[in-house]
């Protein structure tokens, strides 16, 4: 069996193969690590001007239902007696909810003096 490679020859190869596996694989992941970064640099740019319309719009939609929000808000809110009042704010402030100045965490009445439609 001359034409059989010796057992160091063998070692020598499964070596070789395995580093040049290893400089593949290292090459690879370069490669998939540089493609990535352009990716979401792509996408930043390509999305960036979706989210920032998507926000303006929800900001605009905020402000221009604003006063019905705040006529309606007191049916939500449990404060009837708030319901319709030109006063009314409804908003949190952190883990408070301010219902108007004259009244910050609502009217504890019937009725309240300060209504006004």
């Amino acid at each position: 069996m001359d034409w059989w490679p010796k057992e160091e020859e063998i070692w020598r190869m499964f070596e070789q193969t395995a580093q040049q596996t290893e400089e593949f694989l290292d090459q690879l992941g370069l490669g998939l690590d540089k493609a990535t970064i352009e990716l979401e640099e792509v996408l930043d740019l390509a999305l960036a001007p979706v989210v920032t319309v998507f926000l303006d719009l929800d900001q605009s939609l905020t402000e221009w239902t604003q006063p019905l929000a705040q006529r309606i808000n007191p049916w939500l809110d449990q404060q009837p007696v708030c319901m319709g009042c030109s006063h009314y704010h409804g908003q949190m402030y952190g883990d408070t909810f301010f219902v108007c100045a004259m009244h910050p965490y609502g009217a504890q009445m019937q009725s309240c003096p300060d209504w006004e439609a």
